[in-house]
Formats: structure tokens, C-alpha cells, sequence
């Protein structure tokens, strides 16, 4: 089943390009919590001490809060958790990339808007090697230590989402497909073997699926196409990519969208005419579709 979403050519290309100063905007962030609870650096393996995330709580409600768990991207080599915290303003003016291979602006998820919205947030540190078989693990691990504690933290174990861009988004898109199965990317050394790391729903901004964008001697059980069949079932997934993206062909996400529509599975495919690799159109246009999304398969 499927809901393609293609935002319409007319639009001008200064609301969508990263090179503009103005531009339609995204709704923008929600009413802002006067304080949401952190855990920082709670350790949810020890094969590497970047094996670490930042969890944070809404205010606290009867019922255990849905999570969404943050991976960021930044080519298997860079990146970190705490940039979850700079702060995101619809308005400000987009910088202008000398090239296209620049990143002007990391894409994330606004943190205070989830929060607001009663969501958890995680966002996780995982080993930057360029290796993304271990990205994999990682996050998998991370989710298998979230499952294990959600009644500690007060989490909705039947309502984890997974959100990630670019590396992060080839992380997001291997969780879903490999969700409630035993692959490579289950590492019980890395602890909680017993959890499964099933999520229920993921958010991949312009995540490489081909291998030519990926780094590494990859074969078969690496790639996303292996594990998307008809019968096996895979959580809801949203996609968002840039039609000028010079790092992951646009065809990337059209074949993950494809395989998943073919399979009969849930799948929504944003294309931003003219916008980048990591361009500043996604905070803009794709927080609200987003947010809708997760909102509309939590039942929320």
C-alpha cells in the first residue's frame, strides 16, 4: 500500500533550493516544554565507547510515551549525537553551498516539538569505523537496550520509531527491513540478546540503498532489496529525497519505494525538486509530513 507524495514543479525554486534565502516554509516547531528530562551517555554496549545516546523524556503521562530513535548521518565517519540540540529556525536565512557535495545544514528531527508532542526522543552515538555493517549493529543494539528498559524510562515498547539521514538513513532503512528477524546485524555480544530490535515504524531522509553510495566489500545481506518480500512484514516507512541529490541518486529512494510497494507494504515518498544532498528543504517542507506520519501510525 502506498501514498506517493511529489511536491509539485510549480513551485518556485527558491522555496526549495538550498541556494535560497525565503521560501514556503514547514510549520515549524510546536509549543516548546519548559524542560524535557535527559539521560546523556547511557551506554547501551561496550564494543566501542562511541556506543553511547542521549535520551529524552516528555513530561511525564499516565500512559508510556512512543520513541523516536535518531541516527545521524555523516558519511559512517562523522556526526554526532548532540547535534539533535542545535536549534532549528524555519526562518532563518539558508546559507549557500559552494558545491553540492557541501553540508550546509544537518537534517534532524526538532526535539522540542516531538517532546511537546509526548514523544521520547533518543539519539544515538554508534562506531564511526566506515564501516555501516557495525552502524547496523549498533543501532540495533541501541533499540535492543531501549526495549529492555522501557519500563524503567516509562516507553511505549510497541511504538519505536527509527528516523535518519543520509548513512543514518541506509542505518533506518536496514533496521525496517530486517525488523523481528535474526540477521548479521544482530550482535548479542553487544548485550539485551534476548530483546528483539523490532521497530514499528521509519523515517529515512535521502538514505543510499545501492552500493555504490555505501562503503565497504557488500553482498547480498547488506542490501535492503535481500530482505523486502512479499508476506514478510515490514513497518510503515516514509522517504524524503532531493531530485538533484549528487551523492544518493534520487533512483535510490525510487527503488526502495518501488520494492516496498511491490511487497504490499506502507510507504510514502516525498521528491523535493531541485533540493540537495542534505539541503536545508527537508527542515522546511518535511518536518509536518513527518510528524503526520508518525502521529498517524502510532494512532496518535
Amino acid at each position: 500500500m502506498r501514498w506517493r507524495v511529489f511536491l509539485v514543479a510549480t513551485m518556485t525554486a527558491a522555496a526549495l533550493t538550498a541556494c535560497s534565502g525565503s521560501g514556503q516554509h514547514d510549520a515549524g516547531p510546536g509549543p516548546r516544554p519548559s524542560q524535557a528530562t535527559r539521560f546523556s551517555d547511557l551506554r547501551y554496549a561496550t564494543a566501542s565507547p562511541t556506543e553511547v545516546l542521549d535520551l529524552y523524556l516528555p513530561h511525564s503521562s499516565a500512559a508510556p510515551a512512543p520513541l523516536l530513535i535518531w541516527i545521524h548521518g555523516g558519511g559512517w565517519r562523522t556526526g554526532d549525537k548532540s547535534s539533535i540540540l542545535e536549534p532549528y529556525d524555519p526562518a532563518a536565512p539558508t546559507p549557500s553551498p559552494p558545491n553540492c557535495t557541501t553540508i550546509v545544514q544537518v537534517q534532524k528531527p526538532d526535539l522540542a516539538t516531538l517532546n511537546a508532542k509526548g514523544y521520547a526522543v533518543a539519539a544515538i552515538d554508534y562506531r564511526l569505523d566506515q564501516n555501516p555493517v557495525h552502524a547496523v549493529q549498533d543501532a540495533k543494539a541501541a533499540v535492543r537496550f531501549l526495549r529492555a528498559n522501557a519500563a524503567r524510562y516509562h516507553l511505549d515498547a510497541d511504538r519505536f520509531a527509527v528516523w535518519g539521514d543520509s548513512a543514518g538513513g541506509y542505518t533506518v532503512i536496514m533496521l525496517g527491513v530486517t525488523s523481528g528477524r535474526q540477521t548479521e546485524f544482530d550482535d548479542p555480544t553487544l548485550g539485551n540478546a534476548g530483546v528483539p530490535a523490532t521497530v514499528q515504524a521509519v523515517v529515512d531522509w535521502f538514505g543510499p540503498t545501492d552500493f555504490a553510495q555505501i562503503p565497504g566489500k557488500l553482498g547480498p545481506p547488506e542490501s535492503p532489496f535481500t530482505y523486502i518480500k512479499a508476506g514478510q512484514p515490514i513497518p510503515p516507512f516514509t522517504i524524503a529525497q532531493g531530485d538533484a541529490d549528487c551523492i544518493v541518486p534520487v533512483q535510490s529512494s525510487r527503488r526502495l519505494d518501488d520494492a516496498l510497494t511491490k511487497a504490499g507494504d506502507v510507504t510514502t515518498l516525498a521528491i523535493l525538486p531541485h533540493a540537495n544532498h542534505e539541503d536545508p528543504a527537508f527542515m522546511r517542507t518535511q518536518l509536518t509530513p513527518t510528524y503526520a506520519f508518525l502521529d498517524r501510525t502510532f494512532g496518535r
